[in-house]
């Protein structure tokens, strides 16, 4: 393959050292076009034969094949036309220089037969050898589509992709190739162009009006300025302001004071109102979500799937306003430059413009892994900044100040030190592509001036073909750098693609209802529940909640007391059995209306970073000010907020970290007084509150409770005494019920733990007693260790028992 590009570079420097050597010499127009033509032909046949690792011989073969029969062709006519003569000893050049090309090529064409039928044979002769899955891929690893799979330097720093990536590589295999994966994302065409919306229609057709307008204007407007040349070149003495007057009008309407502000305003509307429909689409989704993927899911790529939402807008954007623009320029480009000269002059433009491209494409390879490195390290020094503010308080208290200095500086020190890695080969790439385009400018002019000299071409073609130059830079300079931008804009369109396909496991059945809550009576008939099938959490649970009754969970840590208020609130579907709400199955009804009709305090709230007013009316977003200070007043929490400098209008800090524990809790019951639920769910509502302020609100709970269906989990035993039923969890089986006498009659494990909590106080037969003194060794802790989300929620410690007041950081 060699020897046949050599044989062309061959008859091309022939043609040219006869026309230096001769004068009146013409090298044939037609032979030296087919020349340049298959120079550009089997430079890249060539270059990927010798680059492939494994090749697919048959295009090679096809090719050698018509290479062949070509020369044949071509030398049987050429040797007709000169009838074989020997008097010029230049005829016979072009020709011999033919044969061997043909010779070449017949051997190429006979070696690729050998080796498709010997591969052939092969793959017969080990066929029953082979696995049914085919070649078994090292590491795991398998080639998809057209992406490769290839190790890096830079592979620990890959991880946080490797799934999206695997997913592209998939739907790549689905789609075949790349040209069906770009088209899979035309169904967000809708978001991003929606055709009912007329002035997104509006500034997208601006848009279009402004590409093709561009198209024209980029010939225009240095052709104008080469009419001016040569008029003033020919020695007129008279202005010329008509053409003077064309060339400002195209300039001007053009530019960014013509058409090109009116086509900025339209990208940017454009951009806007697909980016609020996007995010909205992407946002609106993550919300409807369950439980589980919240909480198994990286909230860092979902963060970043909602927040490069965008990145489709880009891609789609990307297609119709830079690729096929640039595509466009090049052919436009290359017919212009011939009309101008000649095709020399557009061959010599097509060498560099595939050069210029294919070292872009080269550099931004071999410089992309060190960027990868160079972007991971900035994210860990952020890292380190962000949780060494965040934790400052741990720094304070072990004295770490210096040390996470150090543990800084050095994260600094590795990011520069990636970011000159990544910058000289970046550099390199563009030092080596501003080489090759002052030497094809060059070549080029001194075409041109040799034209203009022999007086073929005026002088005001190379004064259009100067200006023109810039025109044809900028398409070469996009289609050499948009491999990288389209790759990672592929992958954040991915992301978002995978988040959009994430179906929720908890969602509204077909034509569900609201549920009507009237006496609010729940049932839990024989449930079942496991997060992971290999352990089952909640063992056939049934249980009876008359409307108005309290019922209380009690248990030791990890028995699946929170989970059932879980399953009550439809964070999670039963796996088994069913849960009936005045006799409504929940999975029958809508979520929202479970979820309006349910009013939770949780063991660790959390607010937004808000007023305290903002914090309370969100249960209820119409609820006047009176109302909010009434809610507060019921949950012993207004004389305290009262107390503060700028009372309710007081910003609690991000998730309340102004506010102390007791204070955060009783925020969130007074969010359940103002919400006015018809069933309360309690999970250590009282956990964080002293003695003092508990009494207060066990009666605003008395007050609550009446007439509602409540569920309460406990930590202190005294606070449930009075509960209707009390329901003893054991390893997600219920082991006792009762009220709080008959417990401590049967002597079970209820007894057991009112003793421990109780000893030293008072006796079991003092079963009224509402002491809420409690040995800080054997408190109750309700955060189950089987509730994998919750841990992963709080990111909490799930062996503590410590007292209710420092469980909360």
């Amino acid at each position: 393959m060699l020897a046949i590009l050599a044989c062309y570079l061959a008859e091309v420097l022939y043609y040219f050292s006869r026309s230096m050597a001769d004068g009146e010499y013409q090298a044939p127009h037609h032979a030296a076009i087919r020349c340049l033509g298959m120079i550009l032909i089997w430079i890249p046949l060539t270059s990927s034969l010798l680059t492939a690792e494994t090749a697919h011989w048959h295009p090679y073969f096809g090719a050698f094949v018509l290479q062949f029969s070509f020369e044949t062709i071509t030398c049987l006519m050429r040797g007709r036309g000169i009838g074989l003569s020997q008097d010029n000893r230049y005829t016979n050049v072009p020709l011999a220089i033919g044969a061997v090309r043909g010779f070449n090529s017949l051997l190429l064409a006979i070696d690729a037969s050998f080796i498709l039928v010997s591969r052939v044979s092969e793959k017969g002769a080990d066929e029953e050898g082979q696995s049914l899955l085919g070649a078994p891929q090292q590491n795991g690893n398998a080639d998809y589509g057209s992406i490769p799979q290839s190790d890096s330097d830079d592979e620990e720093f890959q991880d946080g992709n490797k799934e999206i990536k695997e997913q592209q590589a998939k739907r790549l295999e689905e789609q075949g190739g790349w040209f069906g994966y770009i088209k899979s994302f035309a169904i967000f065409l809708p978001y991003l162009f929606p055709r009912h919306d007329w002035r997104v229609m509006l500034c997208l057709f601006l848009r279009l009006l402004n590409l093709l307008s561009g198209r024209v204007f980029n010939l225009l407007t240095p052709r104008q300025l080469g009419i001016i040349t040569n008029k003033l070149s020919s020695g007129t003495n008279v202005m010329p302001w008509k053409d003077v007057g064309l060339w400002a009008f195209y300039n001007w309407f053009h530019g960014y004071s013509g058409l090109g502000i009116v086509d900025s305003f339209a990208d940017t509307y454009i951009r806007n109102s697909a980016f609020e429909r996007i995010t909205m689409l992407a946002y609106g989704h993550l919300m409807t979500l369950s439980m589980d993927f919240h909480t198994t899911k990286d909230s860092g790529e979902v963060l970043k799937a909602v927040e490069q939402a965008s990145s489709l807008n880009q891609l789609i954007e990307m297609v119709l306003f830079d690729i096929i623009p640039v595509l466009l320029d090049m052919f436009i480009a290359m017919a212009y430059v011939t009309v101008l000269f000649d095709s020399y002059m557009a061959f010599i433009i097509m060498f560099m413009g595939l050069a210029y491209v294919w070292i872009g494409f080269k550099f931004t390879t071999w410089s992309q892994p060190h960027r990868r490195t160079y972007v991971e390290r900035q994210r860990t020094e952020n890292n380190t900044v962000t949780e060494t503010i965040t934790n400052w308080a741990t720094v304070a208290y072990f004295n770490r100040v210096p040390f996470e200095s150090d543990r800084y500086r050095s994260n600094i020190k590795s990011t520069i030190w990636s970011h000159y890695q990544y910058f000289f080969r970046s550099l390199g790439g563009h030092a080596v592509q501003d080489l090759l385009t002052t030497l094809a400018f060059s070549a080029c002019c001194i075409f041109a001036i040799s034209q203009i000299i022999s007086g073929k071409k005026p002088v005001g073609n190379l004064v259009t073909f100067i200006m023109y130059w810039g025109t044809m830079m900028s398409p070469l300079y996009t289609m050499s750098y948009s491999y990288r931008y389209l790759s990672s804009t592929l992958i954040d369109a991915e992301r978002l693609v995978q988040l959009l396909n994430t179906k929720s496991t908890v969602s509204d059945a077909e034509n569900a209802r609201d549920l009507v809550v009237k006496a609010g009576k729940v049932e839990f008939k024989n449930v079942q529940f496991f997060y992971d099938p290999r352990k089952e959490i909640i063992r056939g649970a049934n249980l009876v909640a008359e409307g108005g009754q309290t019922i209380a969970f009690v248990g030791e840590t990890g028995g699946g007391k929170s989970t059932m208020l879980k399953l009550l609130f439809r964070f999670y579907d039963v796996t088994g059995g069913s849960i009936m709400i005045d006799g409504q199955d929940l999975r029958s009804v809508t979520l929202s209306s479970v979820r309006e009709a349910l009013g939770l305090v949780p063991q660790d709230p959390a607010l937004f970073n808000q007023t305290i007013r903002q914090n309370v009316r969100y249960a209820r977003l119409d609820a006047s000010d009176a109302e909010i200070e009434d809610a507060c007043r019921a949950a012993a929490i207004h004389d305290d907020i009262v107390s503060f400098p700028d009372g309710y209008n007081s910003k609690v800090g991000e998730r309340g970290v102004r506010l102390s524990g007791g204070q955060l809790q009783r925020i969130a019951i007074a969010r359940v007084f103002l919400k006015n639920p018809k069933i309360v769910l309690l999970d250590e509502a009282t956990s964080a509150i002293d003695s003092t302020i508990e009494s207060q609100i066990q009666g605003a709970f008395k007050k609550l409770s009446a007439g509602r269906t409540t569920f309460v989990i406990a930590h202190r035993l005294s606070t449930i005494a009075d509960a209707n039923m009390i329901i003893v969890v054991d390893k997600g089986e219920i082991i006792e019920r009762g009220t709080h006498s008959e417990l401590l009659e049967i002597g079970g494990k209820y007894a057991e733990l009112w003793t421990k909590q109780t000893a030293g106080n008072t006796s079991p037969a003092d079963s009224n007693s509402t002491n809420g003194d409690v040995n800080d060794g054997v408190l109750i802790d309700i955060t189950p260790d089987e509730d994998d989300d919750s841990a992963k929620t709080t990111g909490r410690s799930q062996d503590g028992n410590n007292d209710s007041v420092e469980r909360r950081r």
